[in-house]
């Protein structure tokens, strides 16, 4: 296994991310890495939102500014700790991601990027670029794509096949 130095790791705030930030810190921890953890600002247009982000009263202030990304890369610290990471940064990146991600990996010297598979329909993917594609074209080190489960819709009961269990007679 190639040793590396520093592992870079991108999430959203879902639960399939920060299973690729728990895959992306376990690599960090076997090979003594700095874990850099990024995370795309998406600014929320106040007039769209409008009369809705008035309802939230003073809990608007956790849609606006960086506080929803602050608060996804805290978490994501703490996944990265739980799973042996200890030389972690945080960074924030703003829009266009791709090339924002680019230059912060080539600015650190990044070993390894590591993202997850999108799990897009088959047909989708051949015609929308997606991140590790992307990646895949214009980076100058190494890519993991993490496949991790994709992440039960809030509506749907869990899969019971994906379930393990025993029967007992």
């Amino acid at each position: 296994m190639t040793a590396y130095h520093t592992i870079l790791v991108d999430t959203d705030g879902s639960d399939r991310s920060y299973r690729v930030i728990d895959h992306a810190a376990e690599l960090a921890r076997a090979s003594h890495a700095r874990l850099l953890i990024l995370c795309a600002r998406h600014d929320i247009d106040a007039h769209t939102l409008g009369p809705d982000l008035d309802r939230l009263g003073p809990d608007a202030y956790q849609l606006r500014g960086t506080t929803p990304t602050d608060t996804i890369l805290r978490t994501a610290r703490h996944h990265a700790t739980a799973h042996g990471a200890t030389d972690i940064t945080t960074h924030i990146l703003a829009p266009p991601t791709l090339h924002a991600l680019l230059h912060l990996a080539a600015t650190t010297g990044t070993d390894l990027i590591v993202t997850g598979h999108p799990h897009r329909h088959p047909l989708l993917a051949r015609w929308l670029p997606t991140l590790p594609i992307e990646l895949a074209r214009h980076a100058h080190c190494d890519i993991l794509i993490v496949h991790a489960p994709p992440d039960n819709p809030p509506h749907l009961p869990p899969n019971p096949a994906d379930r393990h269990s025993t029967t007992v007679p």
